[in-house]
């Protein structure tokens, strides 16, 4: 009898093992924090005549949640001019991961990329009057738009340099540091500044290591490295004397993504406790019964 009872104990254990891995597996990936699961919008007072207003979400990098403007991308009105949308639409976002969120109108009006984590769940974005050169045509302007509760330099418009090489946005995307920006500017981008900007090589390098935060010697040294022949003196220079930080601090994923709890630890927990209490219950019980027959 006694042993009959054992192997219900272990069997109950190897449930609650199942029942955990169950749980880890739904959730390990898809997250929802907070007590409020849902963005905010506040359309801009000048964007006129409009019906309705849509929230565009991608993974950094990566392919859009779902179709521009389609159905799932819908937001639900709350009155004053302000939309919220649930996440929940999309399948729900993960906990670590670093996103682009757009909110446009079906007249055409859209804002700027902002990146946010689910760290921003809960939160609301504003435009204020801040224009950003269109990053792939200069001759058009993107309209930014801000958190209201967190910092612009680790969640805020993307950080990038537009294709006649002007520096725009205020957080480095993930993965991405200063001197990569930099890099890239050199070899993609400084021809065209040289063609549109008007300014002088000179310039042209200052104001972007100024931008980024890069010093002296640190702008040399990438000049140096890229192998190109550019008239800048470092001895003239009005970049830093010493290296800055920018955006989120090196393009980083946030030190501690979706850190409100999520249920999903404490979930797990109680399973386990739970079954053990009960299986440890269930051995104590049968010895004492066989000692006592």
């Amino acid at each position: 009898m006694f042993k009959k009872i054992l192997c219900l104990a272990m069997a109950l254990v190897m449930v609650a093992g199942m029942a955990m891995i169950g749980v880890s597996a739904a959730t390990e990936n898809v997250v929802e924090v907070g007590a409020d699961a849902k963005f905010y919008f506040e359309v801009p007072s000048d964007w006129k005549n409009y019906k309705s207003v849509f929230c565009h979400i991608f993974p950094y990098g990566e392919d859009p949640l779902a179709n521009w403007q389609s159905k799932k991308e819908k937001c639900t009105d709350e009155g004053n001019g302000k939309y919220s949308y649930d996440p929940k639409k999309v399948g729900g976002l993960a906990s670590g991961t670093i996103y682009g969120i757009i909110f446009s109108l079906d007249t055409g009006m859209e804002t700027y990329t902002t990146l946010m984590s689910t760290d921003c769940l809960g939160d609301t974005l504003y435009c204020n009057d801040t224009y950003y050169e269109n990053p792939v045509d200069s001759s058009k302007k993107s309209r930014a738009a801000f958190w209201r509760n967190h910092s612009s330099s680790k969640y805020g418009p993307l950080m990038q340099v537009t294709s006649i090489g002007n520096l725009i946005g205020t957080c480095l995307p993930p993965g991405v540091t200063a001197e990569d920006l930099f890099n890239t500017f050199l070899a993609d981008n400084l021809e065209n500044a040289r063609t549109y900007s008007g300014k002088s090589d000179q310039d042209i390098i200052d104001d972007m290591s100024t931008a980024l935060g890069l010093s002296k010697a640190t702008t040399e040294k990438l000049i140096k490295a890229s192998g190109l022949t550019i008239a800048w003196d470092s001895g003239i220079s009005k970049a830093p004397e010493v290296d800055k930080p920018v955006g989120n601090g090196g393009g980083s994923n946030p030190s501690n993504p979706g850190a409100s709890s999520t249920g999903q630890e404490m979930t797990i927990v109680y399973i386990a406790v739970a079954m053990m209490l009960a299986s440890a219950a269930v051995v104590f019980f049968a010895r004492r019964k066989r000692v006592t027959e």
